[in-house]
C-alpha cells in the first residue's frame, strides 16, 4: 500500500512543480452571466453597498451564492453545481424582498447542521433567516429577538464570544444616521433559538460611534474570540477604530491604545490575514483618500503601521477588502474595492515588499464604485475566485485562470458541539519548511462573507510536513503525511473514528475503516486516521477498538 501511495504522490509532486503561467489579459475573467449569475445591484445607496456571500447553503462542499441590492429588493440565491455553474432559487427561496438590504453573514445559530443567514438592513428592521434546506428559508427574526430596531445597520459577524459553543452575533450600526440612535449590538445566543443583546453591559456597543464594519478574530491565539471594530469618521478626533480583547470569561477589555490599532481613518473595510507569516493575524483597513492602513502584528500584542513599507496606501476612497493568495505562491495578496477609482490588487511578488498593484494586468481594475467582495473557489479547481458588487452594474464573478497552475491544499474544519462549522478554529500548515496560518470566520468582509473552507497555496510543494488544527477553547490535533491538490476534512478529537456520526465508535465504523485500508489514503478517509500520520493501518483499527472497549466499560472516549 505504501508503494501505491509513493507512486501517486510522485505524480502529484510533478504537478505541484509545474511552471506558473505568465500574467496575461485572461488571468481573471468575468464569467458571471455565462455561469448563471445575472443580477444588477441598484439598491446600494444610501446604505453604502449591498452585501454578497459565497456560502455553502446545501452542505455539498462548494460555495453557493447570495446577494442583495436588486431592483425590487429581491434577494439573490444561487446553487453551485460543484463546477462553478449556478442555478437561481430566487423565486422559490421564501425570502421577502429586502429593499433596504445592507449586509449578509451566515452561521449555524441553531446548531442543526446548516448555515442560517442574517441580513442587516438600512433604517428598517434586520432579518434572521433559518435555513430549511433545499434553498428555502423562514424568517425567524421576531421569535429570535434580533430585529435590532430602526438603525443604519451595516456589517455583522458570527462568533462564540463567551465560549459556550453556541454562535453569537455582533451587528454594527452607523449610530445617529438620520437621527437613528441605536448603538452596536452583541446578541448572545440563549441556546434556545433566541438572543439577548449584551453589548451595553459588556461595554462593547461603542457608544455613539458610526460603526461600519466588524470582525471576530483570535488575535492573540489564546482560544477565544476578540473583537475589532471599524468606525466611520475616525479621521476626526472622536471615533477611532476599537479593539476589544476577550478576557476568556465572557468579558472584554479595550486594548485599542495598547495595540496601536486605532488607525485614525474613516474605516469602511477590514481585511484579516497573516501577511508576514509569523502565525499571527494582521489587519488592513480602508479609508477615504488620506490612505488605507496596514497593521502588522509585532508578536507582543501590539501592531506596527507598515503601510509605507508595503506601499498599499491606495489614496482613494476604499471599501470592501480581503487577503487571499491568488497565485498559490504561499504569500497573501490584497484586493481592495474603490469608489470612483480602479479596484486594486496588491501582490507580493516573490514574497517581497513593496507590493505591486497588478489589478490592470489581472483584469481586476473595474473603474466605478465597487463596495463589496467575497472570495471562494467556486469552480473547485484549486484557486480563489472573486465575487464583486459594483453600483448600478451586474455582479462580477472573476474566475481565476492562473492559480491552479501551482500546488494548493484546502481544509474544511468540523467544529465541536453546537459550533458545527468550527468558527474561530485556526489551522497552521507547514510545507517545505514554510508555515502559513488561517482562521475560520463567520463573516468579516465589509457586509459580505467568504467561503469558510480554508485555502493555502503551496507553490511547488505537493507534500504537507505538518498540519495543526486548534479549536476554540484549545483542543488541537496535529497531522503529518497529508498532501496537496486535495480538500481535507479536519475532525476534532471526539469525532475521530465515528464515521456514521452516531456519537460513538462501533463495529460498523471499524468495518468501514478496514474497507478504506484497501485503497489509497485520500479525502474521505481522514476520520479513520486515529494517529494522524496520513495512513490507515492496524494501529488505527486498534485505537478505534479501544474506543469501543471504553464505551462498554464506561470509559472516556477521548481522541488521540
Amino acid at each position: 500500500m505504501r508503494q501505491i501511495r509513493t507512486g501517486i504522490l510522485a505524480g502529484l509532486a510533478l504537478v505541484g512543480g509545474a511552471a506558473p503561467v505568465a500574467l496575461g489579459q485572461n488571468t481573471f475573467t468575468d464569467e458571471a452571466v455565462a455561469r448563471g449569475i445575472d443580477y444588477t445591484v441598484v439598491n446600494d445607496i444610501p446604505q453604502l453597498g449591498a452585501g454578497v456571500a459565497l456560502i455553502d447553503l446545501d452542505n455539498d462542499g462548494d460555495p453557493d451564492l447570495m446577494a442583495l441590492g436588486e431592483s425590487g429588493g429581491q434577494v439573490g440565491v444561487w446553487e453551485n453545481d460543484g463546477a462553478g455553474n449556478f442555478t437561481s432559487h430566487k423565486a422559490t427561496s421564501g425570502i421577502a424582498p429586502q429593499i433596504a438590504g445592507s449586509g449578509l453573514c451566515a452561521g449555524d445559530y441553531d446548531a442543526d447542521g446548516d448555515l442560517d443567514v442574517f441580513i442587516s438592513n438600512w433604517l428598517v428592521d434586520d432579518v434572521l433567516l433559518r435555513n430549511d434546506g433545499n434553498f428555502t428559508f423562514t424568517d425567524v427574526t421576531a421569535a429570535a429577538g434580533v430585529a435590532g430596531g430602526i438603525c443604519a445597520s451595516n456589517s455583522s459577524v458570527w462568533g462564540d464570544y463567551n465560549g459556550d459553543g453556541w454562535l453569537d452575533l455582533y451587528v454594527t450600526a452607523r449610530t445617529n444616521t438620520q437621527g437613528a440612535d441605536v448603538r452596536n449590538l452583541l446578541y448572545q445566543n440563549n441556546q434556545d433559538g433566541t438572543f439577548t443583546n449584551v453589548a451595553p453591559q459588556l461595554s462593547v456597543d461603542d457608544g455613539e460611534a458610526p460603526s461600519l464594519v466588524v470582525t471576530f478574530l483570535d488575535y492573540d491565539r489564546d482560544g477565544d474570540a476578540d473583537l475589532y471594530l471599524g468606525n466611520d469618521k475616525g479621521s476626526g478626533p472622536d471615533w477611532q477604530n476599537r479593539f476589544y480583547e476577550n478576557q476568556g470569561d465572557g468579558t472584554f477589555a479595550d486594548i485599542t491604545a495598547f495595540t496601536r490599532t486605532e488607525a485614525n481613518v474613516d474605516c469602511m473595510g477590514i481585511a484579516v490575514g497573516d501577511m508576514n507569516l509569523d502565525g499571527l493575524q494582521d489587519l488592513y483597513v480602508t479609508n477615504i483618500p488620506f490612505g488605507n492602513v496596514l497593521l502588522i502584528s509585532h508578536g507582543d500584542g501590539t501592531f506596527d503601521d507598515k503601510t509605507a513599507a508595503a506601499d498599499v496606501g491606495s489614496y482613494v476612497v476604499g471599501w470592501g477588502t480581503l487577503f487571499f493568495d491568488y497565485d498559490n505562491d504561499r504569500y497573501l495578496d490584497l484586493f481592495v474595492c474603490n469608489q470612483l477609482a480602479p479596484n486594486r490588487m496588491y501582490v507580493r511578488e516573490n514574497g517581497a515588499w513593496p507590493c505591486t498593484d497588478l489589478a490592470p494586468a489581472l483584469d481586476l481594475d473595474e473603474f466605478d464604485s465597487s463596495y463589496c467582495v467575497a472570495a471562494g473557489d467556486v469552480d473547485n479547481d484549486g484557486d480563489i475566485d472573486l465575487l464583486v458588487q459594483t453600483h448600478s452594474q451586474r455582479l462580477s464573478l472573476h474566475i481565476n485562470n492562473q492559480g491552479q497552475n501551482l500546488s494548493w491544499v484546502k481544509f474544511e474544519v468540523v467544529g465541536q458541539g453546537a459550533n458545527v462549522f468550527g468558527v474561530g478554529a485556526q489551522v497552521d500548515v507547514t510545507s517545505g519548511g514554510f508555515t502559513q496560518m488561517g482562521e475560520v470566520f463567520g463573516g468579516h468582509n465589509y457586509k459580505s462573507q467568504n467561503h469558510r473552507v480554508l485555502h493555502f497555496g503551496l507553490k511547488d510543494n505537493a507534500f504537507l510536513d505538518e498540519v495543526t488544527i486548534t479549536w476554540p477553547g484549545g483542543d488541537s490535533r496535529t497531522l503529518t503525511g497529508y498532501f496537496g491538490h486535495s480538500t481535507w476534512t479536519l475532525y476534532p478529537p471526539e469525532r475521530m473514528g465515528d464515521a456514521n456520526g452516531n456519537g460513538r465508535v462501533d463495529a460498523a465504523d471499524i468495518l468501514a475503516a478496514k474497507a478504506s485500508m484497501k485503497t489509497f489514503f485520500q479525502p474521505g478517509h481522514e476520520i479513520f486516521d486515529m494517529d494522524g500520520n496520513g495512513y490507515l493501518d492496524d494501529q488505527d483499527i486498534g485505537l478505534m477498538g479501544l474506543r469501543v472497549t471504553n464505551r462498554f466499560q464506561g470509559g472516556v472516549r477521548a481522541g488521540p
